[in-house]
């Protein structure tokens, strides 16, 4: 299901060619950056407020990082399945 888009296929009236697929993939790259920076944020934040609480931003700053990346990873994988349901029913169509 490897497909490449342009510009056009974006303002395609026609709805020929899907892409999501192609937007999920950059927007999950986004997603696991934007994870981080906000892990760092509460790491710096947390030493800010002293050693202890400094720790404590690295271990629940990682545990919200993994949760964070769990649910979009689950969100964009639950898209890609609707997209695969539609090209196996037009296989079968």
């Amino acid at each position: 299901m490897e497909q490449k888009a342009n510009l056009a296929d974006i303002f395609d009236l026609t709805f020929t060619k899907f892409v999501t697929p192609i937007i999920i993939k950059i927007a999950f790259i986004v997603m696991l950056v934007l994870g981080a920076l906000m892990w760092l944020g509460i790491i710096f934040a947390g030493f800010a407020g002293g050693f202890w609480s400094g720790i404590g931003g690295i271990i629940f700053g990682g545990l919200f990082f993994l949760m964070f990346v769990l649910g979009y990873r689950i969100i964009f994988e639950l898209v890609m399945v609707i997209f695969d349901i539609k090209a196996n029913t037009d296989r079968i169509e």
